[in-house]
């Protein structure tokens, strides 16, 4: 019957998009675009036999492991850190990116022509926190390893009249190191390369926690080495994370660190800190490891929630879009239901997602290189953030983009109140997801550390859709049966300027990148980002909760304890900050969302 209902939705959809549809219509028209997805869409690049990873004496049943092994049980290595990304597109129409497609046209003349900022313009429904949320949920997800030999640097050349000059690179050029490719395996014939992730692919709060046990114990620990006791999470006398030797703040994961990152990893630290001393009221006598691995289960579920209904709806936020996210949590019965009569665990659609049992769909579980694709939204960085005071919006300093990543976020603690940051990020406007929006900052940005290379973080963006062969922008919507724009005026809404912008740098419509159609298409009503992002999230935001066997057929008392069911049913955004910054609570309050601009007053 699905498939029967799904058809007839293409056939309306070749008129009518989705979004354009009456509320309850298009409610049901999400739900059959993700059953064709689910069943298109998905494609598993491993070709080696699975392993199966010595776990010792670590209970796989009840815990998250630090990698990511056993989260299903059949299937061990499913997701765990070290596997291939997976494909939302087959494997025919990746291409391999060679050496002439990866410079028609230049990356950087890309950079500068389309996606250089000119005058900052503002998404006025958000605040700064919410691309802060992005890269925290980003470090969670993916991470892909580059090749630091030095022959195999691809060089961008210049384009005429370009002044790029720095350390590292060829003259002439921009050098960027390329992604590191896995080794071929004997099933990989006939097949494009893979690439695989650093970090574990599940939804497990590895950005906190790591994604191996040397660097989950290492966050446990003191400066003597010995692990916390009970359980918790090292912060240091001030409340305050520990740095490395090059005074970056240690995390889970903490490369492209800056004050956003450093707010949320303080906080979701704090939070794991405090479920242990709730957990520790019901189970007096349980032993450090067991607390840390609850909490830490209990805190990951709540990073999920939160994603899903509130930072997701803050960006979507249209009605279909409310609901609809709304309704993989607690799906049509909603949250009322939940709480007057627990979760019945019987349909997605009724229940939500968490409590049914798990399902990998078409493919193994992964992310896909066209998920981490649509993800690149780094307009939505501001160049520099004014700072004020909570207490009374008072200006006490400005700072560039670059004043606050790598070592500076540690730094700022020095001189402003943990509590004076977040306001200042909450209360500013991040950048839309447009052309000509993207940070300058970032298009001249000098890498973390001791000899960090200088980047131009447009330029690599375009170079690393291609490489790893995501397909351009038409064929992108081919592939997620989208209507395909035959001309640069239709791809741009009729905006003859953009359009003619386009073709200037591009030609043909087929050559646009998938980054740069997204940022010009037109919006959705109440979209931050474009409906052929949205195709990609409407398979995997789904997808990260319901083949992850914690968020499924174990998120239950059980495993989670009836306490920590209760923190998660209770637990939002605006509580996590309450609860660690009481200065800030009446302000977060006061917002619907934690991830709307907050009251200055």
């Amino acid at each position: 019957m699905a498939r029967l209902f799904a058809a007839v939705f293409r056939f309306i959809n070749r008129w009518i998009v989705w979004h354009r549809l009456p509320f309850p219509i298009s409610v049901v028209n999400l739900l059959l675009l993700r059953h064709d997805l689910r069943n298109w869409n998905l494609f598993n690049t491993e070709t080696a036999p699975p392993g199966k990873p010595d776990a010792g004496d670590f209970d796989i049943r009840h815990y998250r492991t630090a990698d990511g092994s056993y989260n299903d049980l059949a299937s061990p290595t499913m997701g765990q850190a070290g596997r291939r990304f997976g494909r939302n597109i087959p494997f025919s129409e990746v291409n391999d990116g060679g050496p002439v497609d990866l410079m028609d046209p230049n990356p950087r003349l890309i950079s500068n022509e389309l996606l250089a900022r000119k005058t900052f313009i503002p998404a006025s429904t958000l605040n700064v926190l919410a691309p802060a949320w992005l890269q925290f949920m980003v470090h969670d997800w993916f991470n892909h390893s580059n090749d630091t030999t030095e022959a195999n640097k691809i060089h961008v050349p210049l384009p005429s009249g370009d002044d790029w000059k720095g350390p590292h690179h060829k003259a002439g050029y921009i050098s960027v190191r390329p992604t590191l490719a896995d080794p071929p395996e004997p099933g990989d014939a006939g097949r494009p390369r893979t690439f695989s992730n650093t970090e574990t692919h599940w939804w497990d709060g590895s950005q906190i926690y790591g994604s191996h046990d040397h660097i989950t114990g290492r966050l446990r620990s003191n400066a003597k080495g010995e692990l916390l006791p009970h359980g918790k999470m090292f912060l240091d006398a001030k409340g305050r994370l520990p740095r490395d030797d090059h005074g970056i703040e240690m995390a889970g994961v903490s490369h492209s660190w800056w004050t956003g990152l450093s707010i949320l990893q303080h906080l979701f630290v704090m939070e794991h800190n405090t479920i242990i001393d709730r957990l520790r009221v019901d189970y007096p006598k349980a032993d450090g490891e067991w607390l840390f691995q609850k909490a830490k289960l209990i805190n990951a579920a709540i990073i999920a929630k939160i994603h899903t209904v509130e930072w997701t709806p803050a960006l979507l936020n249209n009605p279909t879009m409310r609901y609809a996210m709304r309704g993989n949590w607690w799906g049509a019965l909603g949250e009322v239901a939940e709480r007057a009569y627990g979760r019945g665990g019987g349909s997605e659609v009724l229940n939500g997602i968490p409590g049914t049992e798990a399902d990998h769909h078409s493919a193994p579980y992964a992310m896909t290189e066209e998920f981490t694709a649509v993800y690149r939204m780094h307009p939505l960085l501001p160049d520099k953030v004014e700072l004020r005071r909570a207490a009374d919006n008072g200006l006490i300093g400005t700072r560039e983009l670059g004043e606050l990543a790598g070592r500076n976020a540690g730094d700022l603690y020095a001189d402003y109140a943990i509590e004076d940051l977040t306001y200042s990020l909450a209360i500013g406007h991040p950048g839309a997801l447009r052309l000509h929006n993207f940070p300058n900052s970032l298009r001249k940005f000098r890498k973390q550390g001791v000899h960090g290379h200088l980047i131009d973080l447009g330029t690599i963006d375009i170079l690393r859709d291609r490489e790893r062969g995501v397909p351009r922008y038409c064929e992108f919507r081919r592939q997620m049966r989208m209507s395909v724009p035959s001309t640069f005026r239709e791809m741009t809404g009729d905006d003859e300027k953009a359009a003619a912008e386009l073709e200037a740098v591009y030609g043909s419509v087929e050559k646009v990148d998938l980054l740069v159609g997204t940022l010009v298409e037109p919006l959705p009503a109440g979209f931050a980002f474009s409906d052929t992002a949205f195709r990609v999230f409407i398979l995997m935001a789904s997808r990260r909760l319901k083949s992850d066997r914690f968020f499924t057929s174990d998120f239950n008392d059980e495993i989670y304890t009836p306490a920590g069911m209760q923190w998660i049913r209770d637990t939002l955004m605006s509580d996590v900050i309450a609860r660690h910054m009481p200065a800030l609570a009446d302000k977060v309050q006061r917002v619907k969302n934690a991830f709307f601009p907050w009251p200055k007053d």
